[in-house]
């Protein structure tokens, strides 16, 4: 008989609302602290466009580094068409099995419900 670990184990139905009850509660405060980070990270980015600091720098063990962020482009109508084109030829490839598959890391996304 193969023995099973914690990850594997089946939770009984009140240790698995108690894993629920804190997964939501963490996810409440993760979102309650990106709500209360986001004004600080802009106060940042204005210490950094007066010159006030670097790029990079470490403050009480943390590393800062700041980024421009992601680059994006905005295509010609011509380019748009052939991607539209392309979009099609891959969403017929799938259609008829051509395409194969591929599958990333299992993962969870967890949002706290409206309110």
């Amino acid at each position: 008989m193969a023995a099973t670990t914690a990850s594997s184990a089946p939770l009984a139905g009140a240790v698995l609302d108690a894993l629920l009850d804190r997964i939501t509660a963490l996810k409440l405060q993760q979102k309650a602290l990106e709500a209360e980070l986001s004004p600080l990270l802009e106060q940042l980015n204005g210490a950094l466009e007066a010159g006030e600091l670097d790029a990079s720098f470490s403050h009480n063990g943390c590393s800062f580094s700041w980024s421009a962020g992601r680059t994006s482009y905005a295509y010609p109508e011509p380019l748009q068409q052939q991607e539209q084109a392309l979009k099609e030829a891959q969403r017929l490839a799938v259609a008829t099995g051509t395409a194969t598959a591929k599958h990333g890391k299992a993962f969870w996304t967890i949002k706290p419900g409206r309110s």
